[in-house]
């Protein structure tokens, strides 16, 4: 439902920010609609005929956390992250986890989306983030465009970062940390080293073309731990 509004506000030039959902089915944790968001950003860039109903009943689920559509601002990082705490106030470790990888991935989308748009005055980088949840975990996705001079260093990095343990990610961001900062870098490969510890499971990664120039890039992690009331413990 909340993306179905973010749609809206994509077509009329307004975004969206919708907060009150239930939180119990798991349809957007599978497969179908992580690529359907790759498939919506590329309808609407290559402009190819988009089934708004289609979209509005993939759309209307009810395990839906946080969805929003728009520019990454201050204000916006900041109003979505009281809606992350407020929601997931009973469950502190979850809270405190979702919220980490929010803040991770949020500054990517802020660093390296190759689609901006002028707001609040502001020339700003767009993306979409999404959190759902199913009965053994969170999953947090987050979507943008990017260069497609870029694709295959975010590939490489993401593998690399999926082949190593726990222990072996935090030696590798530990050498990350101490070595020279490469163009572009303004610590997105730490970002996601730090996501997959905090998740504790592996980086999900999809691209879909959109033109010669750039790429959709969707990004999606399971956020590990018990979503029971887990005051005290993990």
């Amino acid at each position: 439902m909340q993306l179905f509004y973010g749609l809206l506000g994509q077509l009329f030039g307004t975004n969206f920010l919708f907060k009150d959902v239930n939180l119990e089915k798991n349809f957007y944790t599978c497969k179908s609609f992580h690529l359907y968001l790759a498939d919506f950003q590329f309808i609407m860039a290559s402009n190819e005929e988009f089934d708004i109903f289609k979209y509005f009943d993939l759309t209307h689920q009810d395990n839906v956390v946080v969805s929003y559509r728009g520019p990454i601002t201050d204000v916006i990082m900041s109003e979505l992250s009281r809606d992350i705490r407020n929601k997931l106030a009973e469950k502190p470790q979850a809270s405190k986890k979702v919220f980490a990888v929010f803040m991770e991935l949020s500054q990517n989308i802020l660093y390296y989306s190759a689609e901006k748009i002028e707001f609040d005055q502001k020339v700003n980088s767009m993306g979409t983030i999404l959190i759902t949840h199913e009965d053994s975990h969170y999953r947090f996705s987050c979507g943008n465009l990017v260069d497609n001079a870029h694709v295959d260093d975010l590939m490489e990095s993401c593998q690399k970062i999926n082949s190593l343990d726990k222990d072996a990610l935090r030696e590798y961001k530990r050498e990350q940390r101490s070595a020279p900062q490469k163009e572009r870098s303004k610590g997105a490969g730490i970002g996601l080293i730090h996501v997959a510890i905090i998740a504790g499971s592996p980086l999900d990664m999809e691209f879909r073309k959109i033109n010669e120039k750039t790429s959709f890039f969707v990004l999606s992690v399971n956020i590990k731990g018990d979503l029971k009331d887990d005051k005290g413990t993990e």
